[in-house]
């Protein structure tokens, strides 16, 4: 009579799958998994979001205008990934220079003015301003 609120058994096969395993104790003889602390977590979750480098936008843009000088106008930090710092220019011929002969350059200057063993890299594309 009241067959309409049981769960369907495939309905119920499919949330036990669904759900996540369940922790056992630990056996005898086996070492206990230490509670992990909340700041380890968000320490954690901060590194792999890339909130780690937030503050360091400000400082790679006045080392990269500093070294890069007027033309610096003509770029802009788009993005830092995977170790790598991507800049927009809007000249192709800019682009072309920056990328065949002035990359290691700038490179090694931002690492020595920034600090930055986490830019391994220097990536850049073109845009056009509008």
């Amino acid at each position: 009579m009241n067959d309409f609120l049981q769960p369907a058994d495939s309905d119920f096969r499919q949330a036990q799958a669904r759900r996540a395993p369940i922790r056992r104790a630990t056996r005898p003889g086996e070492a206990k998994a230490e509670a992990e602390t909340l700041g380890s977590i968000l320490a954690r979750w901060i590194k792999r979001s890339g909130l780690a480098h937030a503050g360091d936008r400000e400082r790679i843009t006045r080392a990269w205008e500093e070294i890069l000088g007027h033309e610096a106008v003509h770029t802009r930090l788009d993005g830092l990934r995977k170790g790598a710092a991507t800049f927009v220019v809007d000249s192709s011929t800019l682009l072309s220079e920056l990328n065949n002969f002035r990359r290691q350059e700038l490179l090694e200057g931002l690492q020595a003015r920034v600090k930055a063993p986490f830019i391994s890299d220097l990536k850049f594309r073109l845009e056009k301003r509008a």
